[in-house]
């Protein structure tokens, strides 16, 4: 069990979303790199939607109870008894100890696996919490401090102590622009022939007014622009779905994306690099390459080599013995 101490900043409950239930207004939800999320639960012998913690600023826990964590996403900030702790490796945790996280060095969130995952009621097929409506994850809300997390029982055999995975990296240098692959939306040839090459063209970085609902991408050069005016009744969103507002700045739907939307749907994200935009931090770049059909499924089939890649050096690394 770990206990809350001090909460500057944002925490909450997250696994990987809340599906089917988008029609009745339902948000998915979850984290935001269900790539890395994945491979720390199958790390600590979780099922694979073991609930973790995603934490924005600084977070101190007071562990009540030993237990095993392992920090998922690369780029990890954090101390353990004042001493500073890598992404990918297990922790082991006594009574006493103070696990202290910083912001991190990639993105804005740390994700803190742990083994049984957390333990907070399901709702709708999912422990994620939902801000918006106030429901899922520990009461609907933020972290505070007071809070006690306690974990579930539910888990076999964890890597082995010492051991540590190098957790997806979205980019070779920090300070190089992400790319990201996409396939044409329904309005992406509504562009005019200047914004369709600028799409692909020119370097957009992340802007201020951007949440886990969406991230908002301001134009170095020039903004995107259409043949003509655009009018759709809404329609259905999706997480990766890149819309084009009237100001020209593409907007990119994260997982806490509403379900209907009215804008330009100008293009779509492959699912194998929507992940990547976890690690985009404020002012950073991002570039854009159009794929077809056949180009995205050879892209998401090497994602699915690498999966199976950490998986059997995961398995490989397993402890011998069952860790309680």
């Amino acid at each position: 069990m770990l206990k809350v101490v001090r909460a500057q900043g944002q925490g909450i409950v997250s696994d990987l979303g809340r599906w089917g239930y988008q029609h009745e207004g339902v948000p998915i939800g979850g984290v935001l790199d269900t790539f890395s999320f994945s491979l720390a639960n199958l790390a600590l012998g979780n099922q694979a939607n073991a609930a973790c913690l995603e934490l924005m600023g600084q977070f101190d826990f007071v562990c009540a109870k030993p237990c095993l964590v392992l920090f998922a996403n690369r780029g990890a900030h954090a101390l353990l008894n004042n001493k500073p702790v890598l992404c990918g490796q297990v922790l082991g945790l006594q009574e006493g100890d103070v696990l202290r996280t910083q912001p991190p060095g990639l993105g804005f969130w740390n994700v803190l696996c742990v083994q049984g995952g957390v333990d907070v009621p399901e709702m709708m097929g999912s422990r994620s919490t939902c801000l918006v409506a106030g429901f899922g994850g520990l009461q609907g809300r933020a972290l505070q401090v007071g809070d006690e997390l306690h974990f579930a029982r539910k888990f076999t055999t964890s890597i082995r102590h010492g051991v540590r995975l190098a957790m997806p990296l979205a980019r070779t240098e920090h300070s190089a622009c992400l790319v990201l692959h996409f396939l044409p939306g329904p309005e992406f040839f509504e562009l005019s022939e200047n914004s369709q090459h600028l799409f692909t063209r020119q370097h957009f970085s992340l802007g201020t007014q951007s949440s886990r609902m969406g991230y908002r991408l301001e134009a170095l050069e020039s903004p995107l622009s259409l043949k003509h005016v655009v009018s759709l009744r809404s329609h259905a969103v999706h997480p990766g779905l890149v819309q084009l507002p009237p100001s020209g700045q593409p907007v990119v739907l994260l997982c806490e994306a509403q379900v209907t939307g009215g804008y330009p749907r100008i293009g779509s994200v492959l699912s194998c690099d929507l992940w990547k935009l976890s690690q985009l931090g404020g002012g950073e770049s991002v570039s854009w390459v159009l794929v077809n059909e056949q180009q995205a499924q050879r892209l998401q089939a090497r994602h699915e080599l690498d999966r199976k890649r950490y998986q059997q050096a995961i398995e490989y690394n397993k402890a011998t013995t069952h860790v309680d």
